[in-house]
């Protein structure tokens, strides 16, 4: 009977230790992120005017119905959606592709590797003020490029027509040496025998690539398709710094919007049903997504 107590208090030992050492991760999750979740949830059903004297006040689910009526939020889910449809298929296809091309070990591969990845690692703040001097419609670099093939000059971020564009591109540059870099360590996975036995076999380098790396290297495809979806659908530093969502809102996303109401306007209710779409948004993506996985090989 002691052996057993003692047994149990070893074991309740263990666990405590586990616990204490979960315990620091699991308050930070509690604190700045369930508890900021939940009290989004609750302020939704608020009308709250940070800016005003007035208390909150319970509205139930005004500030969704004063979402959906206002003209503005077509046009911004518009923008938020078309993000993800332009920006996500090229930084997959184009990474994958790079990674092929990028994943024989070279002095000039290596260098070709940081160039690609340093964009995802440099500042985005510093990077805005680059890509403004890079757009400018009088001395920026593209147009001159465009005047010296005899095209004619573009407004960039100034003109409705562009500036979603303009961001779109600016996005896929900084975004895309992340997937090259998750791609070629995949890739470089791949066990060499495999490669050899497709060879053996007959398999040119485009069929080795098609029918046995691009399988091969699928659960990466997916994993980056889910995250790199929520990364674009929160879109914001770029934005902010480069158009703050002008102009006309041609740029404008949920999260600008988001931050508009609840840090210029100070509506925080009505912020807050803004980020609770935008959370309903990526969630009902993420699942339509995840039923992609049974074309998912785990097959190493």
């Amino acid at each position: 009977m002691q052996k057993k107590m003692t047994k149990r208090r070893k074991a309740l030992r263990r666990e405590l230790k586990g616990l204490a050492f979960v315990a620091p991760a699991f308050i930070g999750l509690l604190v700045f992120t369930l508890y900021p979740m939940v009290n989004a949830v609750i302020n939704s059903l608020y009308n709250w005017n940070m800016g005003g004297r007035s208390a909150k006040k319970f509205v139930g689910l005004y500030n969704y119905r004063k979402l959906f009526r206002n003209d503005e939020i077509y046009l911004i889910l518009s923008n938020t959606l078309r993000y993800v449809l332009y920006i996500l298929p090229f930084i997959l296809v184009f990474g994958f592709l790079l990674g092929v091309l990028l994943q024989k070990k070279s002095k000039l591969n290596v260098v070709f590797r940081t160039l690609i990845y340093t964009p995802h690692v440099a500042s985005m703040v510093g990077l805005s003020v680059v890509w403004l001097y890079i757009f400018n419609p009088q001395y920026g670099i593209l147009n001159a490029a465009l005047s010296a093939v005899g095209l004619r000059p573009l407004r960039w971020i100034n003109d409705t027509s562009t500036a979603h564009m303009s961001i779109v591109i600016v996005t896929i540059w900084r975004t895309l040496g992340y997937c090259v870099v998750v791609y070629l360590g995949a890739i470089q996975n791949i066990s060499e025998e495999i490669i050899e036995a497709a060879h053996i076999d007959g398999a040119n380098a485009w069929q080795t690539t098609w029918k046995i790396t691009m399988p091969l290297v699928s659960p990466t495809t997916f994993m980056l398709l889910i995250l790199q979806t929520i990364s674009i659908m929160k879109l914001f530093t770029t934005i902010e710094n480069m158009t703050g969502g002008g102009p006309g809102n041609a740029t404008a996303n949920l999260p600008m919007m988001l931050y508009d109401y609840a840090f210029s306007r100070y509506q925080m209710g009505y912020a807050s049903a803004i980020a609770m779409v935008l959370f309903a948004l990526i969630l009902l993506i993420n699942l339509i997504q995840m039923s992609l996985e049974r074309f998912v090989s785990y097959d190493a």
